[in-house]
């Protein structure tokens, strides 16, 4: 049998159906159908049946579908560290990032990258960061970019930290607490808050840091008025509303320069968050993701000086 049936096969499972498998293979459905025929020809056996309508495996398709799965993984892999030796001119990177703080660190170090070796191929997936690091499992990523309490406990990945970034209030010009000469931590929490998906760990960071007053009012309806893992949504929220939200300075300089958003003055949340790229243990670090590590952390490292004016 051969690897290029066994791929069949996972896709018509993984589709459910001839033709949506057929489509994502590239082929026709006549075509794929012969395949898996000739698969079950190999095999002595029929290894798919309906079910109710549904196309499911059979006891031998599920055998074939464990290992399949094994053998595709491992000859993707094979694959990509081949592809990896051809070095910075011609290969190819995928960066995993979240919607909220990766995506504001990696734009610039991707176009340093690009600017430098115009061969690459250089690839961003946006998702949450809960599911980044099953998407670098599944090999849909080499790299992942994010907040590293997300994925310091998980012992199959390797981290490299960057820099610590203090979090700042942030709300929009002539908020109410913009008019206050010294507001205090009860005042800034006095108002919704909006922000990202938090870590169990940072929600209880924050929690801990709220005003004994106010825990009691945060536990019974949460600590986020607005979730909102988008940056850009993020800060349109904040524009329109007396919402509050925690960033790092460097995720809002443009808005505060241009005067649409404010950090406020003299509030000190000893918040501080870390970011940093993650990639699996068992797989092979590139030069290309070394490099963009490299670029990445200076970037980071130019940020962490920024000086945000605040009103």
């Amino acid at each position: 049998m051969e690897l290029r049936q066994l791929r069949h096969l996972i896709a018509v499972v993984e589709h459910g159906s001839f033709s949506r498998a057929a489509e994502a293979v590239h082929l026709t459905q006549p075509a794929l159908s012969r395949s898996i025929q000739a698969l079950e020809s190999e095999v002595g056996a029929a290894v798919l049946e309906r079910n109710r309508g549904a196309i499911v495996p059979t006891d031998i398709g599920h055998l074939l579908l464990t290992h399949a799965r094994l053998l595709d993984t491992v000859t993707r892999d094979l694959d990509r560290d081949i592809a990896l030796t051809r070095g910075l001119e011609l290969g190819e990177l995928r960066i995993g990032v979240g919607p909220y703080g990766g995506s504001a660190l990696v734009g610039p170090p991707i176009g340093q990258l690009n600017f430098a070796h115009p061969g690459l191929r250089l690839k961003t997936i946006l998702a949450p960061w809960q599911e980044l690091p099953d998407r670098a499992r599944a090999r849909d990523v080499d790299i992942i970019v994010v907040e590293l309490s997300q994925v310091q406990q998980m012992e199959d990945f390797a981290v490299q930290g960057l820099t610590e970034h203090a979090m700042v209030p942030v709300c929009r010009p002539r908020h109410p607490l913009t008019l206050m000469a010294s507001p205090t931590l009860a005042d800034v929490f006095g108002y919704p808050v909006a922000g990202p998906s938090l870590t169990p760990a940072f929600a209880s960071v924050l929690q801990d840091l709220l005003p004994a007053h106010l825990r009691a009012q945060q536990q019974k309806r949460g600590l986020l008025a607005v979730e909102c893992d988008l940056s850009g949504m993020l800060k349109d929220v904040l524009r329109h509303s007396h919402a509050i939200s925690l960033m790092p300075a460097f995720m809002v300089a443009a808005e505060v320069a241009a005067g649409q958003l404010v950090c406020l003055p003299g509030v000190e949340l000893g918040l501080r968050v870390r970011f940093g790229c993650a990639w699996l243990k068992a797989g092979t670090l590139s030069p290309v993701a070394a490099r963009f590590m490299e670029l990445l952390a200076e970037h980071d490292r130019s940020l962490a000086t920024l000086a945000v004016p605040v009103p």
